[in-house]
């Protein structure tokens, strides 16, 4: 049987000692031998240990880091009959932590430095994903020279066009020449005509593979969805074998760091999230204070190493007191095989999300900061005047917005080359080939300044519908530790058959998987803004008013058992029309997830050639 975990609330005792060393025990599966005694077996590194039944509950109130003073004091006002048996219940923690089954949280510590060092992969170029907003393009653009005239990087600069309205392109082609004559950056640029030949030049060399090439890379205007990861799987080619940096056209440097930001490595697995408001555009794009040193160097210099490494930089290394109080089974992706396979900041101006529900789980910080009045409040969530991000610099398996430095040495997965969220999907779909792999959020944020202001509130306080991106991340996230190949190639094979079997499920099937889905989401969503209604007794009325306008809608649409459309799905499919969809898309993203590796390995081959194409 599973090892239970129970979370109960710390218990009264002695006070801590801040110097004294912190303990937590290790994860296991228990297995009964007797009516008294049990065998442990501990997950992380498959040792057995018999023990009785009550030194298993013992064990299982040390669940957090603390001290052993704690441990005990919180194990006698829980395990019935140990009452008056301090020194019985210390003993026999001492004699677990010489058995290696509580840890210290030095030695967690030292553990991730037991790999050995790893070689960082050249960059390759920085990359910029542009489309119809030359605007937009021009500033970005000339921030980057601002970026070049102070630090003379002279890094290697590649537009990746999507535009559709021959001006803009003419537009963009002129604004990027004009850079590089400002700065002497060597630069590139790839728009429709660039893009065909290319595609054209894989195909030549993989001639099975034209649909799937023009599929992930060529423009279909019928679509009608956002074409981003077009651009991205671009890059990903472009790029193979090396490390990138990837922009968007609406996003400006310099980079900024919050008053409240600090130096050190956050090691919780749950982030609750950090905004501050401002009452206009400029003043969000003034906040914080910028950074002087080489925006880009700080991202480089994390992106690719080892987790040892990571922490022996001064900026991010991992003190005793900030495992206080973790648990030490939900550090699980820390340990010494890990690495940073891409780096992520926040924002500082427009929000990056469709939706704003995410400003109703802030903490009381930030709540206040929201609702400072009526009138502010009505302003800040449509989230236009902020800033969003991480106050430390913090590792999680999955990020959910796009990153800023890739390490694409190894194979890296493409993404769906149509609608939003391709972002999210990628990662979950580069955890999935790489488990051992973290991204690293910063505690920094760039400027996004979007074309045209958006009213977010009006699908904030909507149900939750995610899009098709969505719902395949959170399918690949279902997979996550179920497969044990090592090889990413063969993991991206698994991927296509994973996504392969769902696209040829029955009708009844998909329904229900779509159904079941959808209900999932919202009543997460319903929990999670209750716990936060009932946690903030003193939340405006206005902000109250809202958070059960959500919960409303999505109760309705919980209990309304209506077609399972996603949000990129027309309102009048019917639920075999849903099911028809899931499975054309489904059918398709496990072709290009199947077809990927060797695109991408040919990519590689080409090493500098490709890039120098454009």
């Amino acid at each position: 049987m599973q090892f239970q975990v129970n979370y109960a609330p710390q218990a009264p005792g002695a006070l801590a000692d801040s110097n004294a060393p912190l303990f937590a025990s290790e994860d296991g599966v228990v297995a009964s031998l007797s009516n008294s005694e049990c065998i442990f077996q501990v997950k992380r590194t498959g040792e057995a240990h018999v023990m009785t039944f009550q030194v298993l509950q013992a064990l299982d109130q040390c669940r957090e880091f603390r001290t052993l003073d704690e441990h005990v004091s919180r194990i006698l006002s829980t395990v019935p009959g140990l009452t008056q048996a301090r020194d019985g219940v210390q003993r026999v923690l001492e004699t677990l932590v010489q058995r290696n089954l509580l840890v210290s949280a030095a030695d967690f510590i030292a553990g991730l430095g037991m790999a050995p060092a790893r070689r960082q992969a050249p960059l390759r170029a920085v990359f910029i994903r542009a489309c119809d907003r030359p605007v937009q393009l021009g500033r970005l653009l000339a921030s980057l020279a601002e970026y070049e005239r102070q630090h003379r990087a002279l890094r290697h600069y590649v537009v990746l066009d999507d535009s559709q309205d021959a001006a803009n392109v003419d537009r963009h082609r002129d604004l990027l020449r004009e850079f590089a004559r400002t700065t002497g950056c060597k630069i590139g640029y790839v728009g429709p005509a660039e893009r065909a030949r290319l595609a054209e030049r894989m195909v030549k060399a993989l001639p099975a593979q034209r649909a799937i090439v023009e599929s992930l890379l060529l423009a279909r205007p019928a679509d009608g969805r956002f074409g981003g990861g077009r651009n991205w799987n671009l890059a990903m080619l472009l790029s193979a074998g090396g490390r990138m940096i990837l922009f968007d056209d609406d996003q400006r440097l310099p980079l900024r760091r919050h008053e409240l930001a600090r130096n050190g490595l956050d090691p919780s697995p749950i982030a609750t999230p950090f905004a501050r408001f401002y009452r206009n555009l400029e003043e969000a794009l003034a906040a914080g204070e910028e950074l002087r040193a080489d925006a880009f160097q700080m991202h480089l210099d994390a992106c690719g190493l080892g987790l040892g490494e990571l922490t022996g930089l001064d900026a991010f290394r991992l003190g005793q007191e900030a495992l206080r109080g973790i648990n030490l089974g939900r550090l699980a992706h820390l340990h010494g095989g890990a690495r940073v396979l891409s780096t992520l900041q926040g924002t500082y101006g427009s929000a990056r999300s469709e939706s704003a529900a995410w400003l109703y789980q802030l903490d009381a910080a930030g709540r206040a900061d929201l609702c400072a009045n009526r009138e502010a409040y009505l302003a800040n969530i449509e989230a236009q005047h902020l800033w969003h991000g991480a106050t430390q610099a913090r590792l999680t398996p999955v990020a959910g917005f796009t990153p800023f430095a890739f390490d694409n040495s190894e194979l890296l997965p493409c993404t769906n080359p149509a609608g939003r969220g391709e972002d999210v999907l990628f990662c979950s779909a580069a955890h999935f080939c790489h488990p051992d792999a973290l991204v690293l959020e910063l505690p920094v944020a760039i400027g996004h300044v979007q074309e045209a202001a958006r009213r977010r509130s009006q699908r904030s306080l909507m149900a939750s519908t995610p899009r098709v991106n969505h719902f395949a991340s959170d399918y690949i996230q279902r997979q996550f530790g179920v497969y044990l190949a090592s090889d990413p190639a063969q993991r991206m094979d698994l991927l296509g058959a994973i996504f392969r079997d769902l696209a040829g499920a029955s009708e009844t099937t998909r329904i229900a998987q779509l159904r079941e889905y959808l209900n999932y989401v919202r009543a997460d969503m319903i929990e999670r803004l209750q716990q936060g209604f009932e946690a903030a007794g003193d939340a405006p009325v206005f902000w109250q008013a809202d958070v059960r306008t959500i919960i409303e809608a999505n109760g309705r649409a919980l209990l309304g058992n209506g077609p399972p459309r996603l949000g990129d799905w027309s309102e009048e499919f019917d639920g075999p029309a849903c099911a028809a969809a899931l499975q054309r898309e489904f059918g398709q993203l496990a072709d290009q997830f199947t077809a990927w590796p060797a695109l991408w390995a040919w990519a590689r081959e080409q090493d500098e050639r490709l890039l120098a194409a454009v």
